[in-house]
């Protein structure tokens, strides 16, 4: 067999092994051969350690070992973005423009968008009361399809907002030139009237871009501005300490709204923690929880059997310089494949946005976040800056 191609995929070797144990359980001589120089028995483990011995390894953790050292070494490519915009009136709704994160091949505008009715905000669907069991057969049926009708109307109300989006707001910037917003994809709740957007703007605005603005059809404006870099300092990686799940988030803290908003760049990779490599990109406050953007490889999130959810294999924890403690969870994918990507099914890299409550201290100018797998962790110190009296972060 040839060599390790210098990029590996670890679920590609793991079919491989799949098809070897087929191979030798369906009688097959070269593979049954293939097996028995390495283990008498005819299992998965044979299969895969035959595979590693064959790739020039001693085992199949040491094959692993040298997939993930490859892939967290082939560096990404950096990340710039753009942040601090003011909500935006669109032709359906309210559109909160949270970050438009840029790269050498694709730029994305993440937000929310409120739906409206009528020029106001949709109310999200009520539950019913169900009356008493004797009527319950006779209440549920057209009540089901009353809901069903309901979820299908405001399903296409969205799909009609983000459409609409794209010919309804339009973009310059500071230097005269104009972006348009190309397509994506939008998630949230079939009943709510909140959606999460990721639009793609084209053609990617440069790092020199001074400020970014979206203009609605009614004369608004929203401008989004370039986003400051944090100062990184990355600890070396080590065993792991007090584990996330014994941690709290901050002690009697109320969820607050106020307070000025934060956006800054990242731009560090981090070493394989949990079998995951990190890039961290982006952070945002926002008025009820902050917001951390990264990409993963090969996966942030872990499957089991039959596409069943598991546990993710990084948790992470975050504190501030004034004590505040703060718990993140997976929030949302936030990754517009390209064409390209499609193409070539490169698919083993997740972008989740990460967020973290309580909302963040609008005080606090240092974070410590700290990145946690089975039995090892490393922690991240960012220097974000601190407010001032106008409510504008400052650089640290």
């Amino acid at each position: 067999m040839s060599g390790l191609p210098e990029r590996p995929d670890l679920d590609q070797l793991r079919r491989q092994a799949r098809e070897l144990l087929r191979a030798a359980v369906g009688g097959e001589p070269r593979a049954v051969d293939r097996l028995r120089a390495v283990s008498p028995h005819v299992t998965l483990s044979a299969a895969q350690l035959a595979l590693a011995r064959e790739y020039g390894f001693q085992s199949w953790a040491a094959l692993k070992a040298e997939v993930a050292r490859r892939r967290s070494s082939a560096v990404l490519a950096d990340r710039w973005s753009f942040g601090g915009a003011a909500t935006l009136q669109t032709p359906d709704g309210v559109l909160l423009p949270e970050i438009l994160i840029a790269g050498a091949d694709q730029a994305i505008l993440h937000g929310s968008l409120t739906l409206s009715e009528n020029g106001q905000p949709m109310a999200p669907a009520q539950p019913r009361r169900a009356p008493g069991p004797g009527a319950l057969l006779a209440w549920l049926v057209p009540r089901i399809s009353r809901n069903t009708r309901a979820i299908r109307d405001r399903r296409a109300r969205a799909i009609g907002a983000m459409r609409s989006m794209l010919t309804g707001v339009t973009i310059v910037d500071d230097h005269g030139a104009w972006y348009a917003l190309r397509g994506g994809r939008g998630s949230g709740r079939a009943d709510g009237s909140v959606r999460l957007v990721h639009l793609r703007v084209d053609p990617v605005p440069g790092r020199e871009t001074e400020w970014i603005e979206l203009r609605g059809q009614d004369g608004t404006a929203a401008r989004l501005l370039p986003s400051p870099r944090a100062v990184a300092r990355i600890a070396n990686l080590g065993p792991a300490r007090v584990t996330t799940a014994e941690r709290s988030g901050m002690p009697g803290a109320v969820p607050r709204a106020d307070g000025p908003r934060l956006y800054r760049d990242i731009g560090v990779a981090l070493p394989v923690v949990g079998g995951v490599s990190i890039h961290l990109d982006s952070l945002i406050s926002l008025p009820g929880s902050w917001l951390l953007y990264l990409r993963a490889r090969p996966r942030w999130r872990s499957y089991g059997p039959a596409g069943r959810l598991e546990e993710d294999p990084v948790a992470v924890h975050a504190e501030d310089d004034r004590g505040g403690s703060y718990l993140g969870s997976y929030a949302r994918n936030t990754h517009v494949h390209t064409a390209e990507e499609l193409a070539e099914e490169r698919v083993m890299l997740e972008e989740p946005a990460l967020e973290f409550l309580p909302r963040l201290d609008p005080l606090a100018r240092t974070l410590k976040l700290t990145f946690q797998g089975a039995g090892e962790e490393i922690t991240v110190d960012l220097e974000i800056g601190q407010s001032d009296q106008d409510g504008v972060y400052r650089g640290a």
